[in-house]
């Protein structure tokens, strides 16, 4: 009962922080625009500035303040990139701590499930209806008692075989190996069967 109260109370939380960090991304993408603005601009300055510097009619004042422009512009780059980096910085460590949200909430419910996976063995089990189940011979004798036996017998023998393929991969090799022949086998046949008949038909056309 207190794992499933935080697995809520943290769903909650994570829910808000999602859309808390929807923000990051567009104040990245809006940052990335403005630096690329200042950055065009700070390479577009210095060549007005030449420009006007060779020209007589301009003031020094003038070429003063597109100095003071320049060097602004090259200040403002540089806290961009730093406020870009730092939005990166807390868009990753975001994501980071979601991810470790996430892996916690899903510990808590593999270990619900390992507490309620025997429970639903068990209903499983008693709950079956063997009835018309092969192998059980309920359909020749409903009075026979022995079909639950049956089935449990054959889930034993299908989980002996499924622990016996993942402790002997090479015994699941072979079989496979076997299995893609077989199959090989009886496409061929089909094959040769129906060029069989293709010539037989053939031949008949060319008689006619």
């Amino acid at each position: 009962m207190v794992c499933l109260c935080m697995l809520i109370a943290g769903g909650h939380f994570m829910r808000k922080l999602l859309l808390d960090g929807r923000r990051f991304p567009k104040m990245h993408l809006d940052l990335q625009r403005l630096l690329q603005v200042v950055s065009h601009g700070e390479q577009v300055f210095p060549r007005v500035k030449d420009r006007c510097a060779s020209k007589s009619w301009f003031a020094t004042e003038d070429i003063a303040a597109l100095e003071d422009l320049i060097g602004r512009l090259r200040r403002l780059k540089e806290n961009l990139g730093f406020i870009t980096n730092r939005v990166t910085t807390l868009q990753a460590s975001l994501d980071s701590w979601q991810s470790e949200q996430i892996n916690k909430s899903l510990y808590y419910l593999s270990f619900l499930s390992i507490v309620f996976l025997p429970l639903s063995i068990v209903t499983g089990v008693f709950g079956m209806n063997v009835g018309g189940v092969p192998w059980t011979e309920q359909n020749k004798n409903p009075a026979n008692l022995d079909g639950f036996a049956n089935v449990m017998l054959i889930c034993a023998v299908i989980l002996l075989l499924l622990l016996l393929c993942f402790l002997f991969p090479s015994l699941y090799s072979h079989v496979s190996a076997w299995r893609t022949r077989r199959e090989l086998t009886r496409s061929g046949s089909q094959n040769k069967r129906h060029l069989k008949l293709f010539k037989d038909h053939r031949e008949g056309y060319m008689r006619l």
